[in-house]
């Protein structure tokens, strides 16, 4: 059986959780700096671009379970504990259950998915997952309202976590309309996305979590200037 590296991080931090008397969150937060990155989210948005821990990833984070002191830990006071089991229930009669993935929010039952993906604007998807159940309950609008509220609820538990985890900047501009990108820490008062070449105030690009507010695009996309165009530009010129 393939193991997924991913998922053995965050069983890696659980341990580190449970031996230092921390938080969830402040254990993922541990095993990131490890691999590099500056914060678990920062990680995820990697991995959704193709990164994946290598072998010698988790025995770095393993090794770290066997530092039993809260030393390297983070002040977690003001962060959401987001509770990494699917959560469980019913709507309208139908069994349920809500989990995440790299911060994507799944509502799943049987034949039926509604999907919030992390970006605040992106828009829910209802899916049919098998289409050997004629009554399928996602066909009917009250009940993908319930499941969606159910979807959103999580979800605004995950902008609570990532938010926390966030330079201040990065969720808010500040008063003269710049703001600190979360990953580069550049900051500025206008964006640029490098996928569909559209700028942004950062009032906009912020209230996307630093994903395109047109295509969406992750915040690796996301830029203090359209550099990749004044490249092609000069490229031409040279020509």
């Amino acid at each position: 059986m393939k193991i997924d590296p991913l998922k053995e991080l965050k069983s890696v931090a659980r341990k580190i959780a449970r031996a230092r008397g921390i938080k969830h969150i402040g254990a993922l937060a541990i095993v990131a700096r490890s691999m590099g990155f500056p914060h678990w989210n920062a990680l995820t948005v990697a991995n959704k671009k193709g990164w994946l821990p290598s072998a010698d990833d988790v025995v770095t984070a393993q090794a770290l379970k066997g530092a039993m002191n809260s030393a390297g830990s983070i002040d977690a006071d003001n962060e959401l504990e987001m509770n990494d089991e699917p959560v469980t229930g019913e709507i309208q009669g139908h069994a349920y259950r809500v989990s995440d993935t790299l911060d994507d929010t799944f509502v799943r039952g049987r034949g039926w998915e509604v999907v919030l993906p992390e970006a605040p604007l992106a828009p829910p998807q209802f899916l049919v997952t098998d289409r050997r159940f004629k009554a399928n309950p996602i066909a009917d609008q009250s009940f993908r309202n319930e499941a969606l509220a159910i979807a959103t609820r999580w979800r605004k538990g995950i902008h609570a976590r990532i938010a926390a985890d966030w330079p201040a900047r990065s969720t808010v501009p500040d008063s003269a309309g710049r703001a600190e990108h979360p990953l580069s820490h550049n900051v500025s008062d206008t964006w640029w996305c490098m996928h569909c070449d559209g700028s942004f105030t950062s009032k906009q690009i912020t209230a996307n979590l630093f994903h395109c507010p047109t295509c969406l695009a992750s915040p690796l996309d996301i830029h203090t200037s359209p550099w990749w165009l004044e490249q092609e530009q000069a490229r031409v010129v040279s020509l």
